[in-house]
């Protein structure tokens, strides 16, 4: 806005948050200008909270022209900070083999264990702050947010600190995340064999065996199982990680099974699955599925004989052998599917047999019936198993259903694949129904499915 008032021309704007207000003036010749002059246009503009007083009378008291003087000044609102929970170990903590200069790979000193002592803490919340209330120079009340609060979540062996702005262990023991559930688990520590001096392991928490895991014997725990020695062909079964730093030894009697990631220097002779990915040294002659993918590296970096099954992708160095020996590679479906399915089609074709047979026996008996309305045997019998029918249509109905739908899910795969430098002859690669057969030689080569077809492609 621009006034003339007298011998000077005189301008106030307001910042568009309002919290500032802006004066130019401009005199001519001698003229002058009195403060309240300047407070009553001011006012009369509504520009009431915040003046400054120093800078209007020095304005008025030199005479000389300013653009843009900042004449009022409001208070800034200001949001409340939402509340905060600062973890002191690491949430993402897990087994990474080293790769040495020589190409070979340590899977031994992984840094895998973060023990913890009672009254450790592990996490430390800020607390959420209360928002301040702004004023502009309109004397408008402009009204804050308050910052959001943040609930620690605490399991198994943690309490708050008096104050609660402190997740503290309770024990000696490991960590254990769930999201941003925060729990300590105790660990069981052997410092020699599994084996004749220790039976059968069962235990709550996490595992450490210093030794080995001889055939025969067998480990559950909820927690991580680490194992510094050579698993034989012993049952190994873990709700969380699962680390073996020499390698599995199975003698076709090993029997892997964990929920989390696992990692070996190599797999022989087992059965191996695991919901999580698997990263090893080699795989020879076992049967290995995972839930994620499989990374195969080191020196050999070999995958070899048996049955090899990813949800994900599969990565080595080599597949299969120069004598031919066969390798199967499936990928692209959860192992929980691929099992249903195997089991869902053999079920479906039992029952088409038997809705067969039922059927044909029902012609039999409305024959014989239909001839001889008293037989009360033939009666009985066609009612039975007229009920039986029924209620087998129903339930073949509903398989087959299922069976088409996990058919498609298998058939529509997309993104899994099998990379290695190299690929021997004899290596069978199947993503969801479609198979794909190694017949020479294939070097830096990822076998994908593109539209519906297997296809080899280099990198």
């Amino acid at each position: 806005m621009s006034e003339e008032k007298g011998k000077f021309d005189i301008a106030v704007k307001i910042s568009d948050d309002y919290y500032k207000a802006y004066l130019s003036i401009e005199f001519n010749s001698n003229a002058s200008v009195k403060s309240e002059e300047i407070i009553k246009l001011l006012k009369d503009k509504n520009i009431i909270f915040g003046l400054k007083y120093n800078i209007i009378e020095e304005v008025c008291k030199n005479s000389k022209t300013v653009f843009n003087e900042l004449i009022a000044e409001g208070l800034p609102h200001e949001n409340g900070l939402d509340a905060k929970i600062d973890f002191t170990v690491s949430k993402e903590h897990r087994a990474k083999p080293q790769l040495l200069e020589d190409g070979r790979v340590d899977f031994k000193n992984m840094g895998f264990v973060e023990a913890v002592k009672a009254g450790d803490v592990l996490a430390i919340k800020t607390p959420a702050t209360k928002g301040k209330n702004g004023t502009t120079v309109t004397g408008k009340v402009i009204r804050a947010k308050d910052g959001k609060e943040a609930v620690f979540k605490i399991g198994k062996n943690m309490r708050l600190s008096a104050d609660g702005l402190q997740a503290i262990a309770e024990v000696d023991g490991t960590i254990l995340f769930d999201n941003d559930k925060i729990s300590v688990i105790q660990m069981l520590e052997i410092k020699g064999d599994v084996g004749v001096e220790t039976g059968n392991i069962n235990f709550q928490g996490q595992v450490i065996i210093n030794g080995n895991v001889t055939s025969g014997y067998s480990i559950e725990c909820d927690g991580d199982l680490v194992i510094n020695g050579v698993v034989e062909g012993a049952t190994l079964r873990t709700n969380g990680s699962l680390v073996i730093s020499r390698g599995i030894q199975g003698h076709d009697n090993a029997n892997i099974y964990c929920e989390g990631n696992l990692t070996s220097n190599f797999i022989n002779s087992a059965t191996v699955f695991s919901r999580g990915d698997i990263e090893t040294g080699a795989i020879m002659n076992s049967i290995v599925k995972s839930d994620g993918k499989i990374t195969v590296k080191g020196k050999k970096g070999l995958i070899v004989g048996g049955d090899i099954t990813s949800k994900s992708d599969i990565e080595a160095n080599v597949v299969g052998s120069e004598m031919g020996i066969i390798t199967s590679i499936k990928l692209g479906v959860d192992i929980e599917v691929i099992e249903e399915l195997k089991a869902l089609t053999t079920e479906v074709k039992e029952k088409m047999e038997m809705h067969d047979k039922l059927d044909k026996s029902i012609k039999l008996l409305k024959v014989k019936v239909s001839q001889n309305p008293e037989d009360e045997r033939s009666l009985f019998m066609l009612n039975k198993y007229g009920v039986s029918f029924t209620e087998l249509d129903e339930q073949l109905n509903e398989k087959r259903m299922r069976l088409k739908m996990l058919n498609e899910l298998v058939n529509n795969i997309r993104g899994a694949q099998l990379k290695a430098r190299t690929i021997y002859p004899g290596t069978r690669v199947k993503i969801g129904s479609t198979s794909y057969y190694v017949k020479y030689e294939m070097t830096h080569t990822i076998i994908t499915k593109d539209r519906g077809e297997i296809v080899a492609i280099g990198f």
